[in-house]
């Protein structure tokens, strides 16, 4: 605590005046502070002349609930260190970024209907549709219900012994059904292709299951069959002919549009 400040009272000042300039917002504070340090007390009004002890500032920025202001020195320091802890942020997140893009490099992306397995199923082929419910945006291979699927997704058909038999879940009659109990979300996702901020899914994507599995991309769900964009882009020349049974388009009868007659008359000689 700072020593108290003598303030010599001019006429017509009041509490309420000087601690409005003094910078404190209670004037209140300022009377029960000059009675707790001095042994003459002080009222609302006090006569001019007389002594008021005030409190230093930094007990004025502590009576108002506030933090001092930094030093000029320290509150350049303290942006500088901000600025470098942004930029190392930036640096990592650029690096996790690259790293995640080289190895989804030449994945497919995963869709609704995707086949996937359970490295802990008794039958390791036995496979489970991943079903997209995260949203209803984005389509691959334009067709309505291949939605891109998301770290968010986490439903299958069949939804009970979703992978059969689980082999972690052994009884004397054998292996219980498989009751999945997934994580909150997919793991190694493709942070750089988001729908709706979540991040997407690859083939490398991975699911861990509570109880002890690891679910994995058997078959991503994109097919390769003609899409409506393929149809569209189609020269029926060039498909007549390379394949034979399709018949060459006829060529179009055009009829000549004159816009114009120019007649020109020489004379007879």
């Amino acid at each position: 605590m700072g020593e108290p400040i003598p303030h010599i009272i001019q006429s017509g000042e009041n509490l309420m005046d000087i601690a409005k300039k003094l910078g404190l917002k209670d004037w209140h504070q300022l009377k029960e502070y000059h009675d707790s340090v001095s042994e003459e007390k002080t009222s609302e009004t006090p006569f001019a002349g007389s002594t008021l002890m005030t409190p230093s500032q930094e007990e004025i920025y502590e009576m108002n609930g506030e933090e001092p202001p930094l030093d000029p020195v320290e509150e350049e320091k303290e942006a500088e260190q901000k600025q470098e802890e942004e930029k190392k942020k930036e640096e990592e997140d650029k690096k996790q970024e690259e790293v995640s893009k080289g190895e989804h490099d030449g994945k497919y992306f995963v869709v609704h209907g995707a086949k996937c397995v359970c490295d802990k199923a008794v039958n390791p082929m036995q496979t489970a549709d991943l079903q997209v419910t995260s949203h209803k945006s984005i389509v691959l291979n334009d067709q309505s219900k291949k939605y891109l699927a998301t770290e968010d997704d986490k439903t299958f058909i069949p939804p009970s012994a979703t992978f059969g038999q689980c082999k972690l879940q052994p009884t004397t009659g054998g292996y219980l059904p498989c009751t999945l109990s997934p994580a909150p979300k997919w793991t190694k996702t493709y942070e750089s292709t988001q729908v709706l901020g979540k991040k997407t899914l690859t083939e490398i994507s991975e699911l861990q299951c509570m109880i002890g599995g690891k679910i994995t991309i058997n078959k991503h769900g994109q097919t390769d069959s003609v899409s409506n964009a393929h149809a569209d882009n189609t020269d029926p020349l060039e498909l007549a002919a390379v394949n034979p049974a399709i018949k060459m388009p006829k060529k179009a009868d055009t009829i000549p549009v004159i816009d114009s007659v120019e007649i020109i008359l020489k004379p007879k000689i």
